[in-house]
């Protein structure tokens, strides 16, 4: 397998130069780079432009969760920065990604490029069961999880954003009918804000498609020997 396909770079910083940076840096061999909100909104018209200058493309990860129209109105501008996946809520519902899915697919033949895959995020990383049950949702982590993975599969979406302590559960009651992708990767194990982290390898040995790179990756001295060490142990 060519990992380089398959890991994702988070460009997570609001500092347009630490990004750049990276970009250069990393792309080659990293394919993919995620932007958000951080990145994005301070210096979007700039960092679009980096993107383009490159063969890179793009994981936008806004993780949508709003009414249909605003959502639909919305998805043109993926196919002008080259997007590969781009990320919605699952608590918004199968009929609004059904919408999405459907939109994505006219514009394809619009634009004459590949649609964008839609991810649908499940729980987010940074929640624990505590966390879970204060919004109100009852049942265990994994629970919710399948429960959202299922809907999401029947509405047509392309894969699904889930720590890795879910993977193996979504592959033994869903196999492959969905794309896993994997945030909170960490090549060693540091005090952070995500909870339900996982290592490389152990994601792409659970059944993930792709893992998300942050700071483990971002925050190294020699990113070029980290990232050479983190492909390396994935053979």
């Amino acid at each position: 397998m060519d990992y380089t396909k398959k890991i994702i770079l988070a460009l997570d910083s609001k500092e347009l130069n630490e990004n750049i940076s990276l970009i250069d840096e990393l792309v080659p061999p990293i394919e993919i780079v995620k932007i958000g909100p951080i990145s994005f909104l301070p210096n979007s018209t700039k960092i679009i432009e980096k993107i383009k200058s490159t063969n890179c493309s793009v994981m936008f990860d806004f993780k949508f969760f709003d009414i249909p129209n605003t959502i639909l109105e919305s998805l043109d501008f993926l196919f002008d920065i080259k997007t590969k996946i781009f990320t919605i809520h699952c608590l918004s519902g199968p009929s609004l990604i059904s919408s999405v899915v459907n939109r994505l697919k006219d514009l394809e033949h619009e634009y004459s490029q590949p649609r964008p895959e839609v991810f649908g995020v499940s729980i987010l990383t940074s929640f624990d069961k505590q966390e879970l049950n204060s919004i109100g949702l009852t049942g265990s982590i994994e629970d919710n999880v399948l429960r959202l993975v299922e809907g999401s599969i029947n509405a047509g979406i392309d894969g699904i954003v889930c720590s890795g302590h879910e993977v193996e559960s979504i592959r033994r009651n869903f196999s492959d009918k969905i794309k896993i992708l994997v945030p909170g990767v960490r090549f060693d194990s540091k005090d952070n804000d995500q909870k339900r982290v996982i290592t490389p390898k152990k994601a792409f040995e659970l059944g993930a498609d792709y893992i998300v790179l942050g700071r483990t990756l971002t925050e190294s001295v020699n990113k070029k020997q980290r990232i050479d060490d983190i492909i390396k142990s994935l053979k």
